[in-house]
């Protein structure tokens, strides 16, 4: 039977757990928003092969963001410190 109404916060993750969770699945949404921008200039631009390619690159972002759980720790610690950095590369073309 499953108790409704619960507003007991998991005791598995604390508050911080879950912003920076939370930080690390936006950090990853921007880069794959960034890729999207760059797979239709390319794709307008008749690029077909380097918008074929910005897809598969931002497909493995997409997966990394389905697969990514709160227990993931390092993998979230990783993400925030490294993908500002990732995102002002895809912006700016270097990704």
């Amino acid at each position: 039977m499953t108790e409704t109404g619960n507003t007991e916060p998991n005791p598995r993750w604390s508050f911080d757990d879950e912003r920076a969770y939370e930080a690390a699945r936006n950090r990853i949404g921007a880069v794959i928003a960034a890729y999207s921008a760059r797979i239709g200039a390319a794709d307008s631009d008749g690029e077909h092969a380097e918008a074929d390619r910005l897809a598969a690159l931002s497909a493995e972002y997409e997966e990394l963001r389905r697969s990514l759980s709160p227990d993931d720790g390092a993998e979230i610690a990783r993400i925030n410190a490294e993908f500002p950095e990732l995102l002002a590369q895809v912006r700016a073309g270097r990704q």
